[in-house]
């Protein structure tokens, strides 16, 4: 276990590789499809305002792209797959 926050650690010291950026979207992609289904169950609507008002429940928030800190760009394509997902009911691919 304390390996696996080392390696956290390490790795959030330094700027995330495309490769990286794109796993992350997938993960949020599934986790916005995972919030379809739990909002589905809480018989809440699953409109695009109310996915990203419960964005940071199911995610956390968008991981750091740079040492420290995550950009604006990122934390807005992060969430942008993130909503599209919850709404669609499926998750989001990230373009190659």
């Amino acid at each position: 276990m304390a390996a696996g926050a080392m390696v956290l650690l390490v790795s959030s010291c330094s700027m995330m590789s495309e490769e990286q950026k794109a796993v992350e979207l997938r993960r949020a992609g599934e986790q916005g499809a995972e919030a379809h289904v739990a909002l589905l169950a809480e018989s809440a609507v699953r409109a695009p305002e109310v996915c990203l008002t419960n964005y940071k429940r199911f995610t956390g928030g968008a991981p750091w792209d740079e040492p420290y800190s995550a950009t604006a760009d990122w934390i807005s394509l992060h969430g942008d797959h993130f909503v599209d997902s919850c709404v669609a009911g499926k998750p989001r691919v990230p373009n190659p």
